[in-house]
């Protein structure tokens, strides 16, 4: 028995499959398919978490015909039978259990073939869905095409027992097919598949079966299941014990997997970010638990990151068996570092859910470990001692320089770190200063402990300047000076000085965050990224009494960034609720003493409004002077993040790690440029397994 996590470190039987212990690492698409086929990264991937004692249960997200989802692997085609195998063979070696969880998504991404138009998006009734900024029309399907799905699940069953795969689960909830037939908001039906809650729960019924037919004896099979699709016309907890009696009383459930989060209308909390309350899902879970009787019920809870809540709510009988997708995405070796008292090694995820925004970039992964998703190049064995060992100069404690000089220390080098500022984290503190955004200073937290740790020489207050770095006689030089933010408003919108920004009453997010400038009385916050800061110190302010007006160029004043993330709705209620007034689509002419003149993005047409101060949160500049005085000077030198071109922030951590890992070793490249211009570039694409991915 574990002394402190009894309940997790305890095995549990789903059906006739044991699990070793008690936290699954829960399905999420993860991209690591070529094509339909699962890739060795996501083998990589996979058994990351559960090998050396760690999670006991994989659940991978799949598809259950190729034509449902592009990018996503596939069990329907026989040919991906082999893949799939070496899939489970890999988390079987590792110690686990695996089970797949195939579904049809309903978001219209399946298509005729490659770059056509997308194909239709299949639900129960013809409805209109708004999602993601885009929009789904659904086709009600015929019977026909009811029974072929059915077919397809089957077979895809059928085809994860010949690979060796546990067991099954449905997806029931995220407006899923199966929650979209039980929902009285998605299902307009007429006929036996409609109307009353027993022909609605028939399609459901249907699939378990189809499941069960391919799955055989031996696999278990269950559901994940919506509690409450918390929108005028859904279901709610009610409905949902009633259906989850019913399925068990009928013997379809080995166990059943309870969620939140109904996409598109209530996504936000199927994802839940940092501004939502942990463990959202509780309260839902144990009005619906209820109704399972004696089959397992497993849960995420909404947002577990300590391994002592899932021990609690295992205790308490709220849930059998905990589960997280982000936590484990942030770090793979979560459980194994609480099964050897070693929790301060794993990193918190900040639930800043650039694991689905990026898509939104064309990229993948974890904002604050970049190894995440590239397990098989960068998984947690591949620190192997460099070649040599050097001296590595690293200028800049934001994240990129932080996880540049972790990885550095981790290769063998003599490590120093140069912060101009008092304290470490950049720009990720500077939002970890705002409302509601406490929760980012965990991953700071995280990297200023690891270099305790590592030996990093870490020497704050310092800004140097090119002679001092040469003094320290460095084999390489990571460059993490990050940006600055435009002191003349400069942005995507208007790439020129905007007329006034030079005088005193015009501020700038540092002046805020950084030198504690506190404006007074109307003020207007102009955001010209649609990230955190210029939001963020308008709520602020607004909270401190001024008369607020948020000035953002796009639909809504947190697009395109806190909306691919689901920020979005949480941002723009907590503005309202400060009384900030939102102008978007709206841009800033000019600035005078008294006034500033706003115009319409598409009209043209200026609006005068009388101000006392202006916070010019727009476009940043790159601080890369000291980069290019040290050019030719240094054996290697990398200028990393926001000093090579402002971006999101997590590509600052993924190029610290990219760059260090580069350092000491035989015929690396000795700068940016070479590695963006070499001639394979094999980093750029969706490659076969066997060629490299970072």
């Amino acid at each position: 028995m574990h002394p402190r996590y009894p309940k997790v470190f305890s095995p549990i039987k789903l059906g006739p499959v044991e699990i070793p212990t008690r936290f699954f690492f829960a399905p999420h698409g993860s991209t690591l398919s070529i094509g339909t086929r699962p890739s060795d990264d996501l083998v990589a991937y996979s058994a990351e978490r559960v090998r050396d004692g760690g999670c006991g249960l994989v659940i991978v997200a799949l598809v259950c015909h190729e034509r449902g989802r592009t990018q996503q692997p596939s069990p329907h085609p026989p040919e991906n039978i082999p893949a799939f195998r070496a899939l489970a063979d890999a988390i079987h070696d590792a110690g686990g259990k695996i089970f797949g969880q195939p579904f049809y998504w309903w978001g219209g991404h399946g298509r005729w073939q490659t770059f056509a138009p997308p194909g239709p998006a299949f639900g129960p009734s013809s409805r209109q869905l708004g999602f993601g900024g885009g929009t789904v029309a659904t086709h009600a399907m015929s019977r026909q095409e009811i029974a072929l799905m059915h077919e397809a699940m089957r077979q895809s069953a059928a085809n994860l027992r010949e690979a060796g795969f546990d067991g099954i689960l449905l997806h029931g909830s995220h407006a899923s097919l199966i929650e979209q037939f039980v929902s009285p908001y998605f299902n307009q039906r007429t006929d036996e598949y409609g109307g009353s809650l027993e022909n609605r729960m028939r399609f459901a019924v249907e699939t378990l079966q189809a499941a069960r037919a391919g799955a055989g004896p031996d696999m278990a099979v269950g559901m994940r299941m919506n509690c409450d699709e918390q929108i005028d016309g859904g279901y709610t907890t009610d409905t949902a014990g009633e259906v989850l009696g019913a399925l068990c009383a009928q013997g379809l459930l080995d166990y059943i997997d309870l969620d939140v989060g109904l996409e598109p209308q209530q996504f936000f909390h199927g994802m839940p970010t940092g501004f939502e309350r942990k463990h959202y899902y509780r309260p839902f879970v144990e009005k619906v638990r209820a109704a399972a009787g004696d089959i397992p019920v497993l849960s995420v809870l909404g947002r577990i990151t300590d391994l002592g809540e899932a021990e609690e709510a295992i205790a308490s009988g709220t849930i059998d068996m905990a589960g997280a997708a982000r936590q484990l995405i942030a770090e793979p070796r979560f459980v194994q570092n609480a099964r050897a008292g070693n929790e301060s090694l794993s990193r918190t995820c900040i639930a800043c859910n650039w694991c689905t925004a990026a898509l939104g970039d064309g990229a993948q992964g974890c904002a604050i470990n970049p190894a995440s998703y590239r397990e098989r190049l960068w998984g947690v064995e591949t620190f192997a001692a460099a070649a040599q060992s050097a001296k590595v100069v690293v200028v800049g404690g934001g994240p990129g320089g932080l996880e540049a000089a972790r990885v550095a220390a981790l290769k063998g080098h003599s490590v120093v770190l140069f912060e101009a500022r008092e304290t470490l984290g950049g720009a990720l503190a500077l939002w970890g200063s705002l409302p509601g955004r406490e929760h980012y200073g965990s991953a700071i937290d995280w990297w200023v402990a690891e270099l305790e740790r590592l030996g990093v020489d870490v020497r704050t207050g310092q800004l140097v300047a090119a002679q001092d770095i040469l003094a320290e006689q460095p084999d390489a030089v990571i460059v993490a000076t990050g940006a600055l933010y435009s002191e003349g408003g400069r942005s995507f919108t208007r790439d020129a000085d905007i007329p006034g920004s030079e005088q005193a009453h015009v501020y700038r997010p540092e002046d805020i965050l950084l030198r504690g400038a506190r404006p007074r009385g109307r003020v207007v916050v102009v955001d010209g990224e649609g990230y955190h800061a210029g939001v963020g110190i308008a709520e602020m302010l607004a909270a401190q009494g001024c008369e607020l007006q948020l000035v953002s160029p796009g639909y809504s004043p947190v697009a395109p960034r806190l909306t691919n993330n689901w920020e979005e709705r949480y941002v723009v209620k907590r503005l309202k609720e400060a009384g900030v007034r939102l102008r978007p689509s709206t841009w800033l002419r000019r600035i005078e003493v008294d006034s500033a003149t706003l115009y319409d993005l598409h009209t043209g047409v200026e609006t005068p409004e009388q101000i006392d101060a202006v916070v010019l949160a727009t476009g940043r500049v790159p601080q890369d002077s000291l980069a290019r005085e040290l050019e030719g000077r240094v054996a290697q030198l990398f200028t990393i993040g926001d000093a090579l071109a402002p971006r999101m922030f997590a590509a600052a951590p993924y190029e610290g790690q990219k760059f260090a890992r580069l350092i000491g070793e035989e015929g690396a490249p000795v700068s940016v440029a070479e590695v963006w211009f070499a001639p394979d570039a094999p980093e750029t694409a969706m490659l076969p397994a066997d060629m490299q991915r970072p």
